[in-house]
């Protein structure tokens, strides 16, 4: 009746105006009834001659309730022995027409309801009291107040203390435990005990709040016995807190003071020695129950059945069964669910079988539980006849599959890619009555997830939402994590934005997947926005995640911020591990930096952590990437006795560095030592060793150390030995040899994986040879399948031919064969269109790949930001910079290079140095190189102030020293033609006695010499030497060059002789330029001695002779091989000398004759030095206007024409 009168009640409280109450009747504060009562110190009583009242005055009271005249009350006298029933509900029935009174206050309505409650409690309606009891609590009044009006109530009332057990049990049940403690004291301070069944439910409710031993010690002091469910509660903390020894003492201690253990005390015991797999301990007490009488029941023996099961230890807990049954103690249908579940799960599916059957015979009816059991194991192995099976003997037994059968049957069905039968179990569900819940859309769109099938998971949540069943946070995890999967981050972004609106915050987990899925793709400022959120709404990462971050920041050589990270992890709380440190370990290892590699190695044993094998591993790494093959031999060797660092990754990497730098016998002597200590070389060993043989060109030697090596059955697939040596002949630069094995391959009939075509192909790719890389393509198609790398392969190979149409082919098939695209493809992609001049497609294709969420790598970016720096497209270039920023990429060295670059060819001299300030800001120093281009630039442009401002800028950052500088300053200064302030930066360099180098002497007489100021440049000359500063070669030729223009080639003949006289061997520039100065003035005697010179030093072998090929002879011409890379051609007939060099390979490229006044001069002879036994001819043929087509005779050092034919008119 009083639940009704709740929400009315809460009405009048909050319309009740705080003043005096017109209501009279029962009022404890103005009453003329109490007023009248107690002055005759009685209530509910009259005096002594009053003590019996006629047998109507009961019914006269119950007439005057029922019409509702109350205030008739406050005219009788009377007595009511006992209350029932039926006086608790008139009681009920006045107190809701008391709370409907206008002007009553809350301590009037606190009062009356407290006397209603009391007469409820003498009249044992204790539900009904205890919802008024529930009602008050909900008015916020505080325990204290309402304490004190049942106590101004219960003389009144002439109540029992029962009252207060029932309120602190009201205040258990709603969780307000310090409520009930409250009350608890009070009752002491007011002399009265609760029940010792109050007591232990305080007790019982304590234990959540670490409360229970003080309480029981408060319980003690008030006197106040305790029972066995006392020390059963006692018993059940102790157990909780694993302290197994205290539980047995006081298990003792509570024999000793007379109280008797129950069936509760034991197997609270027994259920705590399971849990911590005492399985002996436990049989232990079960044997001291039956000793002391107490029958081990039912469920002491399930308790321990269900935690051998949940051990795996399902044959164990069978054995107690039948242990069980042995002592006439009838297993239930719990005690064979609990051992089914135990075999399902151990997937011991026969066994589980068995038991069901016996229980079917011991006429145990099996229930949901039972058959749902079963049902999970065979879906779980996929055993879904069977699980059908299962479902139809369910029905035959009279039980309806319900959710959790069609919900475990789902779960099987989709992780099991069967959803086709998934979807019409649902159906059939549907059809039964049942209403899918979000759980099963939720089970369904995870399964389509995880097998990529993302449009149908999008579709069923559509569905989702027109059956109006509304997705929940795990709903959206699923989704979220299906798409990040598939790295298709954009729609999972938009799947979060949803989330948002209707209301939903994500969870960790939606967090850590976004995390793993920025960090995978490279996007870590996107990561650690996410991270930031995630703290925001107040989900604190794990130490997994952090990691994560840091590796990935370190990976992308951000390791400022990586460290910025860990200082951040330490002051959040979450302490970095060595995992952490590893990760930064790795990363500079990766790039080759060993000293940082080892600095953040020895923070981290100061920390306290301990290196693993691992940390080993990435050490000697970084001492091998570093080019420090010495100190990484000095470290295997000292850390090789450590268990598990000298594994075969440690051995692989030392081998591998060997071969890089060509020390093969070092790697041969390390193979034998790895072998000698039982660890056998694998695939990446012989890899290694074939790839450094094939280098040094022993590539016969790699065949028989890869046959040996099969024949000893180390490398047990010939396919395997086969594909290495194919790679490495491709590697070290034998094509030829590669294709002779592929193609032994494709003749044996080998059967080609993915891995073995990868690699082919990839030579191929590498080496220019695309025919025979789509070859190895297209027999993937028809042997194997080829994965995302065949394509990218391919896609990079076309593109950096610039092949546009095979590019846009290839990455249309990938698409269309289900292939999500990386980074590389994104990167290959764009290198083809950029290759190709199709800069704006590039740019276009790029905007596309963000919006489909395939984020383009660092290296995509720098490569578009180069070419349109190169092609001065700058605006574009900083749109691009402000894109990768936007998604989280930062700005390297290289795309500062590129801008720099872009800016100078642009001549925005300001806008270059703006960039170096923001190079600066985010660690990178510019180059000296840099530094002076852009000196020259701001000297070329007449910004004399700002040029000194950047010189210095360069002094102070230690780009390079002041002199060095100031040299710069005046070289920057003669190359643009300033040789009036270069001269006078010099000269004050001179008065500070900053000496400049031999090289600023050189162009400072190099810029007065091409103004003809060739006595100033003396001048210089006789500078250098008051300094003690010794002239180089270069020097001389400036000098020689200068004089010889102004016609002085005596000056210049008589420094050609100082040269000779302090040792200084001339150069062919120096004979070029004498003979060139010599012949203008025809003075052959200097001639004949420059030549003479030149065939003593062995610039001349002998003449080789033109034959006539027209009108004329060619004449007589010199070649000379000059240093076994240059040579030097004089034809006699133009008085022209040529000097050429040859390319690295030496190859004999064309011989390029000019007709002049009908005479044929050289123009260009190219050929090759290489090891030649007699003579050879060579054709060589131009296209050129006014050329020839000549065979030479060629030896060593001479050429001959034998022939020659103009082939243009």
């Amino acid at each position: 009746m009083c639940s009704c009168l709740i929400p009315a009640t809460i009405n009048k409280l909050s319309l009740i105006p705080r003043k005096f109450s017109k209501f009279q009747a029962f009022s404890h504060f103005n009453s003329s009834l109490l007023s009248r009562y107690s002055n005759s110190n009685s209530y509910f009583s009259t005096s002594s001659n009053n003590a019996h009242f006629p047998g109507n005055m009961e019914d006269s009271i119950y007439a005057i309730l029922t019409i509702g005249r109350w205030e008739s009350l406050n005219h009788m006298g009377y007595k009511v022995p006992s209350l029932r029933p039926v006086h608790g509900r008139l009681a009920l029935k006045f107190l809701k027409w008391v709370i409907k009174q206008p002007g009553l206050e809350l301590d009037h309505i606190t009062h009356t309801y407290c006397i209603t409650i009391h007469v409820l409690v003498r009249a044992r309606m204790y539900d009904h009291a205890r919802s008024l009891f529930h009602h008050l609590a909900s008015m916020s009044i505080d325990p204290s107040s309402l304490f004190g009006a049942l106590m101004g109530t219960y003389r009144l009332c002439c109540s029992n203390p029962s009252v207060f057990d029932l309120l602190i049990r009201v205040y258990l049940k709603l969780g307000c435990v310090d409520n009930a403690i409250e009350v608890f004291r009070l009752m002491g301070s007011r002399g009265f005990k609760p029940s010792v069944y109050t007591c232990n439910m305080i007790l019982s409710a304590t234990l959540q709040h670490n409360l229970a031993w003080s309480f029981f010690k408060e319980m003690l002091a008030m006197r106040i016995c305790p029972d066995v469910s006392t020390f059963n509660v006692l018993l059940n903390l102790l157990c909780l807190e694993g302290n197994l020894k205290k539980a047995g003492y006081v298990l003792d201690k509570m024999e000793e003071a007379g109280y008797v253990p129950n069936a509760v005390t034991y197997n609270t015991m027994v259920s705590s020695y399971c849990k911590k797999g005492k399985y002996k301990a436990a049989c232990f007490i079960m044997d001291q129950m039956n000793y002391k009488g107490i029958q081990a029941d039912v469920c002491t023996y399930n308790m321990l059945i269900d935690k051998l099961c949940k051990s795996s230890r399902s044959a164990k807990g069978y054995l107690m069964l039948r242990k069980m049954r042995n002592k006439k103690i009838l297993p239930n249908a719990a005690t064979y669910n609990t051992l089914i579940n135990g075999f399902v799960k151990e997937e011991k599916l026969g066994v589980a079988t068995k038991v069901f059957e016996e229980m079917v015979k011991l006429n145990l009816c099996p229930n949901h539980i039972t058959y749902n059991t079963l049902l999970d194991g065979h879906c779980h192995r996929g055993n879904f006849q069977e699980a059908f099976s299962i479902m139809r003997k369910m029905e035959a037994a009279g039980l309806s599959p319900n959710e959790v059968t069609y919900g475990t049957l789902l779960n099987g069905l989709c992780k099991h890619s069967k959803f086709e039968q998934a979807r019409s179990v649902m159906e059939r569900m549907r059809i039964n009555g049942f209403r899918v819940s979000g759980v099963i859309y939720t089970m369904m769109m995870d399964g389509f997830c995880k097998n990529g099938m993302l449009n149908e998971a999008v579709e069923l949540y559509i569905a989702m939402l027109e059956d109006r069943v509304y997705p929940d946070v795990i709903t959206y995890s699923v989704l979220i994590n299906g798409f990040c999967t598939m790295g298709k981050l954009g729609i999972a972004k938009e799947i979060l934005c949803n989330m948002y609106r209707v209301g939903l915050l994500p969870n960790h987990v939606i967090y850590a997947t976004m995390i793993y899925s920025l960090c995978k793709q490279g996007r870590v400022m996107e990561a650690l926005k996410n991270y930031a959120a995630m703290n925001f709404d107040g989900y604190k990462a794990d130490i997994q995640t952090c990691n994560l971050l840091v590796a990935t920041l370190s990976r992308q050589k951000m390791f400022q911020k990586a460290e910025n990270f860990m200082q951040h992890m330490s002051r959040m709380g979450i302490i970095p591990n060595s995992v952490t440190y590893d990760c930064m370990i790795d990363s500079y290892s990766n790039i080759g930096d060993e000293l940082k590699a080892f600095t953040v190695f020895d923070e981290m044993i100061k920390q306290g952590h301990y290196p693993s094998p691992f940390t080993y591993g990435s050490l000697l790494k970084g001492l091998c990437r570093g080019g420090n093959l010495w100190a990484a031999k000095r470290f295997f060797k000292l850390v090789h006795r450590i268990p598990g660092v000298a594994d075969i990754v440690s051995y692989n990497t030392l081998i591998g560095a060997m071969c890089k730098l060509g020390k093969l016998t070092n790697a041969v002597d390390l193979y034998h030592d790895m072998i000698r200590n039982g660890i056998l070389p694998d695939e990446h060993t012989y890899a290694s060793l074939l790839t450094g043989l094939c280098k040094k060109g022993k590539v016969v030697t790699a065949i028989l150390l890869s046959g040996d090596s099969v024949r000893k059955g180390i490398l047990s697939s010939s396919l395997v030995v086969q594909t290495i040596l194919v790679d490495a002949f491709f590697k070290s630069g034998y094509p030829d040899a590669a294709s002779y094995f592929y193609e032994d391959i494709v003749r044996r009939g080998v059967y080609l994986d993915t891995i073995a075509a990868n690699t082919i192909s990839h030579g191929y790719s590498r080496n220019g040879m695309m025919v025979k890389a789509e070859e190895v393509f297209e027999l993937m198609n028809n042997r194997s399948f080829p994965d995302l790398v065949s394509y990218n392969i391919l896609l990079h190979g076309y593109a950096k031919q610039g092949n546009l149409s095979k590019c846009l082919s290839l990455y249309t098939s990938l698409n269309k064969n289900g292939f999500l695209p990386d980074s590389l493809t994104c990167y290959s992609l764009i290198l083809g269109l950029c290759e190709s001049q199709s800069m704006e497609l590039a740019l276009k294709s790029l905007r596309k790949m963000i919006l489909e969420g395939n984020i383009p790598d660092q290296t995509t970016f720098n490569l578009l930001v180069r070419k349109y720096s190169e092609s001065g497209f700058m605006e574009i270039v900083f749109d691009l910079t402000n894109v990768m920023m936007a998604l989280g990429l930062h700005l390297d060295r290289a795309i500062y290079d590129s801008i720099i670059t872009g800016l100078t060819k642009k001549s925005a001299f300001q806008e270059s140095h703006l960039v170096f300030h923001e190079m600066l800001k985010n660690g990178y120093v510019p180059s000296y190189r840099q530094y002076v281009t852009l000196l020259k630039g701001m000297l070329r442009t007449r910004d004399v102030a700002g040029a000194f401002k950047l010189k210095d800028e360069m002094v102070s950052l230690g780009v390079s020293s002041p002199d060095i500088t100031e040299s710069a300053m005046v070289r920057a200064l003669v190359n643009c033609g300033r040789i009036d302030d270069a001269e006078m930066i010099f000269d004050l360099n001179l008065k500070k006695h900053q000496i400049p180098s031999v090289v600023t002497f050189t162009t400072m007489m190099h810029g007065l010499c091409k103004e003809g100021r060739v006595t100033d440049a003396l001048k210089l000359r006789e500078t250098m030497d008051r300094f003690n500063m010794k002239p180089d070669i270069i020097l001389y030729n400036v000098l020689i060059l200068g004089l010889c223009a102004q016609g002085d080639t005596d000056k210049a003949f008589e420094l050609y002789a100082e040269m000779k006289q302090i040792g200084l061997w001339a150069n062919i520039t120096t004979y070029e330029t004498l003979i060139n100065g010599i012949l203008s003035k025809n003075d052959l005697a200097k001639g004949e001695t420059i030549l003479m010179d030149m065939l003593e030093r062995g610039f001349i072998s002998h003449v080789g002779v033109f034959h006539s090929i027209s009108e004329g002879n060619l004449g007589k011409g010199y070649c000379t091989i000059v240093a076994a890379s240059c040579y030097l051609v004089y034809c006699m007939v133009c008085n022209q000398t040529w000097i050429y060099t040859l390319d690295d390979k030496q190859f004999i490229q064309q011989v390029l004759l000019k007709k002049e006044a009908g005479k044929w001069h050289i123009l260009l002879v190219s050929y090759t030095l290489s090891d030649w036994d007699g003579i050879f001819y060579i054709e060589a043929s131009t296209v050129h206007h006014d050329c020839a087509t000549m065979v030479l005779r060629v030896t060593a050092t001479t050429f001959e024409v034998v022939l020659a034919t103009s082939i243009v008119q």
